[in-house]
């Protein structure tokens, strides 16, 4: 692919992330999309994705890419389970205020596009329940459901406000519910 249509399918990448997050999955519409890139017409989004399943896709792969990139960053430098599971918390918490376009894109295009719920349930849960099991195995965490608590975090997470004690509360509270 050449560069300046690589550049063409992020332009366009890019405002259905927006998009999607400012109006939702079922009201954003390719017209929507034309009008916030700023495009001439609505075949440039046809002319580079093959219809709006693998824009979707294109947009998951954007978003979680984003999302991964600053949790792989956060956590890089973490050994420790108990800081790993507070620095996950912690992060997750902050990317609903610092990539809100593509926490909402990913739930918006993971919750309407049944084929995609296995996408998010990794998305959601996969990494933390990576991490907890090893926290288990290493003895650092207790005997728990390494599944139901992981979903339990991911869902005080979704619950999360813009209160700034919010993510070190959460994964305080989480910490001690899975000490050993």
């Amino acid at each position: 692919m050449q560069v300046t249509e690589q550049a063409r399918r992020n332009q366009i990448t890019r405002a259905t992330i927006e998009v999607i997050a400012e109006h939702g999955y079922r009201r954003t519409s390719f017209a929507q999309i034309v009008a916030h890139a700023g495009l001439s017409s609505t075949r440039l989004i046809s002319y580079h994705f093959n219809g709006k399943d693998d824009l979707m896709m294109s947009v998951l792969i954007a978003a979680i890419g984003t999302v991964d990139e600053v949790m792989t960053a956060r956590l890089a430098e973490v050994t420790d389970r108990t800081e790993m599971l507070r620095s996950y918390i912690e992060t997750q918490v902050d990317l609903l205020r610092t990539h809100p376009d593509q926490i909402k894109a990913i739930r918006e295009i993971t919750t309407n596009v049944p084929d995609l719920q296995p996408v998010l349930r990794d998305f959601r849960t996969g990494r933390l329940e990576r991490q907890l099991t090893q926290g288990q195995r290493e003895g650092t965490f207790g005997t728990f459901n390494v599944t139901v608590m992981a979903r339990t975090i991911a869902n005080g997470i979704d619950a999360a406000t813009a209160e700034p004690d919010y993510g070190p509360e959460l994964a305080d509270l989480f910490i001690r519910a899975c000490a050993a």
